[in-house]
């Protein structure tokens, strides 16, 4: 397997260095995971006021300070272990880090670091073992959900 070192780190551990995991798409034509994280962040509503005899509604000549919703991540995390046993071992290392708490996830070419929190996964793994070698990988959904969205 590729040394995917320094694409990935969670609280500042490399994510291949720790868990050999990084972040993957479900082909190699996908872009899911990262369009997810370029998404643009949702804006709050401006504060309104509406009169039952005017038409329309009410807002400051000078609007405030935009601010934006929190939102949801769903991203592509796969695992890699020379082993089925190896690979299982890794899995639970991750995802015993992503439940500790506050993850800051850094990806190398995007200028953020999105402080996130784990909200589960979507579906069970799909798990891949080269039965010459036994080779695994695994890949799963993982939410997650960035209170205060980095613009």
């Amino acid at each position: 397997m590729k040394d995917l070192s320094g694409l990935m780190t969670i609280n500042n551990q490399d994510a291949w260095t720790s868990y050999r995991a990084w972040l993957c798409e479900e082909s190699e034509e996908d872009s899911t995971s990262i369009d997810e994280l370029l998404r643009p962040v949702e804006m709050k509503e401006y504060t309104t006021v509406e009169y039952r005899e005017q038409n329309g509604e009410e807002l400051p000549d000078d609007l405030p300070t935009p601010a934006y919703k929190a939102r949801d991540l769903t991203l592509y995390i796969a695992v890699y272990g020379v082993s089925l046993s190896d690979y299982n071992t890794r899995r639970v290392a991750l995802l015993n880090a992503l439940r500790a708490g506050w993850l800051n996830i850094k990806l190398t070419g995007l200028p953020l670091t999105y402080k996130v929190y784990y909200k589960g996964t979507t579906d069970k793994p799909k798990v891949y073992t080269d039965v010459a070698t036994g080779e695994t990988v695994g890949m799963w959904k993982v939410r997650l959900r960035e209170p205060k969205p980095g613009i």
